[in-house]
């Protein structure tokens, strides 16, 4: 018996060395992998560069799909801010939220705009026409309400038609006449739009035509390509948007189109 029971311990010692062997192996495999990651600043805007950032992305977001079947694109968005913020991608986390100095977009960033509109084309999103001469696609888990009472498009969480007791968030289009004509900047900069204009702000190009971002993109002005309305895109509410919110309204800035 005794032989039998120091035979079990030996195979039980040797089972729990190769458990250990196997967790030492792993940990530093995926402590590898974070040490590889490199953020998006760390890439050079050339076509080399660019190429390889968009693999990199492409193999990334794969990976996270598979481990996260029922992801939306906005669950994709803060995976990917997460992931900025443990490597900490300084230029990356900073001009995601659309805090940096003046300036067009980067290759990396036209990349991860690229990523993200396929992600909610292909899963998780709904497409709105108006008779305003624009359309967007929106998350699936929103619906639109026209406003009655003006040029103005709202699109609201589906838990508000259940809720007793919403607390409103939505993001609103407004699509005023642009008279007399301004440049999305010389409205901002205006007496009548309430902009903090000492605040620091970016340019965008949406479907072609320059836009300007600000509020760390809780709001978001673009003039329609014959300069006849003016669409003031923001979060509501407009104080400390929660970064759901945030990204539901990228998928619907980075969808926005004009009739032409």
């Amino acid at each position: 018996m005794q032989k039998i029971t120091l035979k079990t311990t030996a195979y039980i010692l040797i089972f729990l060395l190769v458990i250990v062997a196997l967790f030492y192996f792993y940990k530093k495999q995926a402590s590898q992998q974070a040490n590889a990651y490199k953020c998006p600043e760390s890439y050079t805007e050339d076509e080399a560069g660019t190429t390889e950032y968009k693999n990199t992305l492409v193999n990334w977001t794969t990976s996270f799909f598979e481990a996260n079947p029922k992801a939306t694109s906005s669950d994709w968005s803060m995976a990917k801010l997460k992931l900025l913020e443990d490597n900490k991608c300084v230029i990356a986390l900073q001009r995601s939220k659309l805090s940096g100095k003046v300036s067009d977009l980067k290759k990396w960033e036209l990349i991860d705009y690229e990523v993200q509109n396929a992600i909610s084309n292909a899963i998780d999103t709904n497409h709105y026409v108006s008779e305003l001469g624009f359309s967007f696609d929106y998350p699936n888990d929103m619906f639109v309400m026209s406003d009655p009472d003006g040029p103005r498009i709202v699109i609201v969480p589906n838990s508000y038609k259940t809720d007793k007791n919403p607390t409103m968030t939505a993001v609103v289009i407004s699509a005023m006449l642009n008279d007399p004509l301004m440049t999305p900047l010389e409205w901002l900069k205006g007496p009548n739009s309430g902009a903090d204009m000492s605040k620091e702000y970016s340019k965008l190009n949406i479907d072609g035509q320059e836009a300007i971002s600000l509020e760390k993109g809780a709001w978001v002005v673009v003039n329609t390509p014959d300069n006849k309305r003016q669409l003031s895109v923001a979060t509501l509410s407009s104080v400390n948007p929660n970064q759901s919110l945030i990204a539901e309204m990228g998928i619907i800035i980075n969808s926005l189109l004009f009739t032409k």
